[in-house]
């Protein structure tokens, strides 16, 4: 099924604006909704796959895309590049490691029921 907007939420959103800005809405023409991605232990990959080194994953941001994309866009763009983890990311405590698609390799149902 495609993600689609609630009219209320699509109304609540032109309300919000309204009184955040001077905008006034006369009407909303087009609408959007994305699918948000969850991995069983609840954190982002990014990296080449194990199998097919030349496809590389950035997913898994759930909820927290709006947030993450410009760090992970980085991480995910340094990788392919041939480089490693950008040093401001690293700084934040984050490593490779916690990234890597492989890290799922052996997570069992329990342990997502755990994430989730």
């Amino acid at each position: 099924m495609d993600a689609f907007a609630e009219d209320i939420d699509v109304a609540i959103g032109a309300e919000r604006l309204e009184r955040a800005t001077t905008i006034e809405v006369q009407r909303v023409s087009r609408s959007w909704a994305g699918l948000r991605t969850f991995v069983a232990d609840g954190s982002p990959v990014v990296g080449p796959d194990d199998e097919f080194p030349d496809f590389v994953w950035l997913v898994g941001q759930g909820g927290y895309g709006i947030k993450t994309s410009p760090a992970l866009s980085r991480v995910c763009a340094s990788l392919i590049a041939g480089g490693g983890l950008p040093d401001d990311v690293a700084r934040q405590g984050v490593s490779l490691d916690d990234l890597t698609p492989h890290r799922l390799r052996n997570v069992t149902p329990e342990a997502s029921k755990v994430a989730s």
